[in-house]
């Protein structure tokens, strides 16, 4: 029997201490597919969108995709663009189309300029088109701050597994498995969630050996082995989104109310111990210089990460702080990438390759914590910015940085680009002419994700906070909305049993 699902993407993680709107346009330097184009373009991608295009194959559904879109991180989405992206994703509902299940690809930690639970909003239209019968089934980033409302109105949730996010299409692909064993007479599952009063835990996340992560992703597949228990998800939650939902949640998908409940708080307990191994301190620009001049001719590159304004934070991605150092330090064999700075590289393309051009680098967005950086340098190439991804994660999604110049101060070659850029590929810099394998030092704007592409090339990472909106000195950025007391922007000693658990 063929089975009609509605599979429809938005995917955004808002860092709501931006004060740039997000809109349409900042989804197309990564993907907008309306209809038809979202699976001709995402296919055999490493994207949940291809993950549930290959299980509709493989299980005989029928699918409609009226939106597949993905933003990299960054302010709240605009109220025009937020009601065009329900528009497009209600549609095919309101026209009156009936669906064996709705799944929504989801990032979890989304907040437009009129919501602050923009998924929450989402599902429960969702819900009250699609009707009662109608399995609503959930993707999840690992950091998603999961709402009350995401729960009352979804059936099933799953978030990804994996810091950096390579397995997106897996578990689509799981969470497929799942749905056909409902439709094939399974009990109707629900949802129970978990969490207490914090900000982040297990080290945001990451899932490298020696993390605390994996071994709570252990539990989870102990606890999924009891009976009524289909799927037990950890979000680490994202803590730059000023939202009363702020923070770590354990999401239980269970035919066993019961057992569902049990498992979240055991699991939930975990991820709580799990602040004890949380990073809240990093290096600074200074010790990051001295560990570059230990390096000797012929090292794999030293790659600093500059994740306090890492755009997947959904910072600006504009601060020359760390590059400043690099450049006072007179670092040698070098490379950065990037620095958003559209007038830069407007000036740079104008001058023309081998021109010496003056600039005010970076530095617009946050200018009290990252000013700009007055500098002379020469420019050595220009691009239209885009790139394929070569992976492992986005495998095969084409991204852009938009219109790009690559200048070389000193012995430093600079990628400035026009689009706020995580530098999660290695063809970022390939596709500009820099080998970043040739070089001492690579300073590139991530905290985590860098580390699967990067990772294996590397002599050593590091993590730097040179400053911006995307550091983990959480106490200095102005929170109104989060409720209070919370770790650890209080003393943890209040919360000390403490355990609060949604339907």
């Amino acid at each position: 029997m063929t089975r009609k699902v509605l599979l429809a993407e938005i995917m955004h993680e808002t860092n709501t201490f931006n004060r740039i709107a997000t809109v349409k346009a900042d989804f197309e330097t990564r993907y907008w597919y309306e209809g038809r184009q979202a699976a001709s373009a995402l296919a055999g991608t490493n994207t949940e969108i291809a993950g549930f295009i290959e299980a509709a194959q493989t299980y005989d559904w029928s699918l409609e995709i009226p939106l597949a879109a993905s933003a990299s991180p960054s302010g709240p989405m605009a109220a025009d663009d937020w009601d065009r992206v329900k528009q497009l994703i209600l549609e095919p509902l309101q026209a009156g189309q009936q669906f064996d299940a709705v799944t929504l690809v989801l990032h979890g930690s989304m907040v437009t300029e009129t919501t602050l639970d923009a998924e929450g909003d989402l599902l429960r239209e969702v819900r009250a088109l699609a009707g009662a019968d109608t399995l609503i089934a959930v993707t999840l980033d690992m950091h998603a701050n999961v709402s009350p409302a995401m729960i009352e109105a979804a059936d099933m949730m799953m978030a990804y597994r994996t810091y950096p996010h390579v397995d997106q299409r897996e578990r689509a692909l799981h969470m497929a498995r799942l749905m056909e064993g409902v439709f094939l007479g399974g009990r109707r599952p629900q949802l129970v969630m978990a969490r207490m009063p914090m900000m982040d835990a297990a080290n945001h996340g990451q899932t490298a050996d020696g993390q605390p992560m994996p071994d709570l992703l252990k539990l989870a597949d102990t606890l999924e082995g009891r009976d009524g228990i289909m799927c037990a998800s950890i979000q680490i939650g994202f803590p730059w989104s000023d939202v009363p939902d702020i923070g770590p949640n354990v999401v239980v998908t269970a035919t066993d109310d019961r057992q569902g409940r049990a498992v979240a708080a055991e699991l939930m307990q975990g991820v709580w111990q799990s602040r004890h191994d949380t990073q809240l301190e990093f290096a600074t620009p200074a010790e990051a210089m001295a560990l570059a001049k230990r390096g000797k001719v012929g090292d794999k590159p030293l790659v600093l990460a500059d994740f306090a304004d890492n755009p997947a934070g959904g910072a600006y991605g504009d601060s020359p702080n760390l590059l400043r150092a690099m450049i006072a330090d007179g670092l040698e064999r070098a490379a950065f990438a990037t620095i958003s700075d559209p007038a830069s590289v407007e000036l740079a393309a104008t001058a023309g390759i081998g021109a010496k051009v003056q600039l005010s680098l970076g530095g617009k967005g946050a200018p009290d914590l990252t000013p700009p950086l007055e500098v002379e340098a020469e420019v050595i190439n220009v691009a239209d910015g885009e790139f394929i991804c070569a992976g492992p994660m986005w495998q095969g999604v084409t991204f852009s940085m938009g219109a790009t110049a690559v200048v070389r101060i000193g012995g430093i070659e600079v990628i400035v680009s026009s689009v706020p850029t995580a530098v999660m590929d290695l063809n970022v810099f390939r596709s500009v002419g820099i080998n970043p394998q040739e070089m001492a030092t690579i300073g590139l704007k991530s905290r985590n994700h860098f580390k699967a592409a990067y990772g294996p090339i590397a002599r050593e990472t590091l993590l730097v906070d040179a400053g911006g909106i995307a550091s983990m000195r959480l106490q200095e950025l102005t929170y109104r909305t989060i409720p209070r007391p919370i770790w650890p922007l209080e003393n943890s000693a209040f919360v000390k049993d403490l355990l609060t658990m949604q339907p």
